[in-house]
């Protein structure tokens, strides 16, 4: 049935520098970044960029080869907030904005 067995992969895989994933990553974790637009002008595909940013935010690798740097967190983490007023509310009344301390 299987007579031509050959490893279905027709081009040789791309290998990356960790410096390099590291770059991607900190492109991809800008405000406002855009993934896919990142990998088309890196010529990385975009899976890839996806998959090195998912592990960064969820263990602090880029690589499984590389050993975790974010120790699971087992307590909820406190999150800066920036409470802005509603810009229909008239001047007179628009409350002031409130700065939260760390």
């Amino acid at each position: 049935m299987m007579e031509n067995m050959t490893d279905w992969r027709t081009e040789a895989r791309n290998i990356y520098s960790n410096e390099f994933k590291l770059h991607i990553v900190g492109l991809a974790s800008q405000p406002g970044a855009n993934v896919t637009q990142i990998a088309r002008e890196t010529g990385v595909a975009h899976n890839l960029v996806f998959k090195w940013l998912s592990l960064w935010q969820k263990e602090g690798r880029i690589s499984r080869r590389l050993p975790a740097t974010n120790a699971p967190t087992s307590s909820p983490m406190l999150l800066p907030v920036e409470v802005i007023s509603d810009p229909t509310l008239s001047m007179s009344k628009a409350p002031q904005p409130v700065t939260l301390l760390r």
